[in-house]
C-alpha cells in the first residue's frame, strides 16, 4: 500500500521519521550506522592523542580539567541559540553533582591515568567491560533479572581479564586496576542518567553543566598535589582541544543521532569499533605490539560485550 507515492511499513526507530520507501530506509538505515561507526572511532582514536599530551608534559589531571572545560563555551552556545532554559532545580543539581563528578569524572581521570602504566589498547579494552558491570550493577541494586547469557559474558570477560593480567609485570598492575575501575565508574554513571530524573533533563544542557562541575571538582582536588598544567605546548593544547570537541561535544552528537535512526540495542553493536578503533591506532601511531595474547584477551573482552548486546537485543525482539 502506498501514500502519496511512499510506500507504508518502513519507519526508523525515531518516531518523528516518515515513512519511507525501500531504497529511502535503506539509506536512512546507512547513515544512522555511519554516525554511529565514526563516533565509535572517536572515541577510540582519542586516547591516542592523550597519549601524545603526556608527552608533551600534560598529565592525566591536567586533561580531564580541559576535557571537560573546553566543551562548556561551545555547549553554551548551543543552549543559547536553542533557547534551552539554564535554570536547575536543587535536586537537578544534586544528581549532577553526584553522578556526574562522583561517577564522569573519576571515570576519565582514571582511564587516562591507567595510560602512564599499560598500553592504549589495553586500557581502552578493559574500560569498554563495562556493559558487563552495568549488568551486573541493575542485577544487584534493581534487582533487574540477569540472564544466562549475560552470566556467560561475564565468564567470557574475565577470562580476558586473566589474560591481560597473566601477560602484564607487576609494574602494570596499577593501570590493568585503573582501567577496570574506570568500567565500574562509568557503568555507575550511565546507571545514574538512567535510573535517575537526569534521564528526563535536556543532553546539552546536562552536557555543559557537568562539564562545570567536572571541571571545578578537578581544580578544587588539585589544590593538594598541584598536577594540573595550566601552560601547555601549543600542540599539545590543540591536541587537547581536538579531544574535548570530539568526545564531549562531535561524537556525543554522532552517537545520539545514531540511536535514533538504529535503536539503542544494533547501535550499541556497531559501537564495538571503539575498543577496535583504539587498539588498532594505538598499533599504527604508538608501536604498541600486538602479540598473541593480547590479541586473544580484545577477542574475549569484545566478544563478551557482543553476546551482552545480542542478548538484550533478543530480549527486546520478544517483547
Amino acid at each position: 500500500m502506498r501514500y502519496n507515492g511512499v510506500k507504508e511499513g518502513k519507519r526508523g526507530n525515531d518516531m518523528n521519521t516518515p515513512m519511507l520507501s525501500d531504497r529511502a530506509f535503506r539509506a536512512h538505515k546507512a547513515r544512522g550506522v555511519l554516525y554511529t561507526v565514526i563516533s565509535a572511532l572517536l572515541f577510540g582514536v582519542t586516547p591516542v592523542l592523550a597519549s601524545q599530551t603526556f608527552d608533551m608534559g600534560s598529565n592525566a589531571n591536567t586533561l580531564t580539567f580541559y576535557r571537560n572545560l573546553l566543551v562548556v563555551p561551545v555547549l553554551l552556545v548551543v543552549m543559547l541559540v536553542k533557547k534551552i532554559p539554564f535554570g536547575l532545580t536543587k535536586k537537578e543539581l544534586g544528581l549532577m553533582l553526584l553522578v556526574g563528578v562522583a561517577f564522569r569524572a573519576s571515570t576519565t581521570f582514571m582511564l587516562y591515568q591507567s595510560y602512564a602504566y599499560i598500553s592504549v589498547g589495553t586500557a581502552t579494552t578493559l574500560h569498554f567491560m563495562y556493559p558487563m558491570v552495568t549488568a551486573v550493577l541493575c542485577f544487584v541494586v534493581f534487582r533487574e533479572k540477569l540472564k544466562r547469557e549475560k552470566i556467560a559474558a561475564l565468564v567470557i570477560a574475565l577470562v580476558g581479564v586473566m589474560l591481560f593480567a597473566d601477560k602484564a609485570g607487576a609494574d602494570a598492575v596499577p593501570g590493568l586496576v585503573l582501567a577496570l575501575a574506570s568500567a565500574v565508574t562509568y557503568a555507575c554513571y550511565l546507571t545514574g542518567m538512567d535510573k535517575t530524573d537526569l534521564r528526563n533533563m535536556n543532553g546539552t544542557k546536562v552536557a555543559c553543566y557537568m562539564g562545570l562541575f567536572n571541571a571545578l571538582a578537578v581544580l578544587i582536588v588539585d589544590q593538594i598535589p598541584h598536577q594540573i598544567v595550566f601552560v601547555l605546548p601549543p600542540r599539545a593544547m590543540l591536541y587537547t582541544f581536538i579531544i574535548a570537541m570530539c568526545t564531549s561535544f562531535v561524537a556525543f552528537w554522532l552517537l545520539q543521532r545514531g540511536i535514533q535512526v538504529l535503536g539503542a540495542p544494533t547501535a550499541a553493536i556497531f559501537c564495538l569499533f571503539e575498543p577496535i578503533g583504539s587498539v588498532v591506532s594505538g598499533a599504527l601511531f604508538l608501536g604498541e605490539r600486538m602479540n598473541l595474547r593480547s590479541t586473544l584477551g580484545c577477542v574475549c573482552v569484545l566478544g563478551a560485550v557482543l553476546v551482552t548486546v545480542l542478548s538484550d537485543r533478543k530480549e527486546k525482539s520478544t517483547i
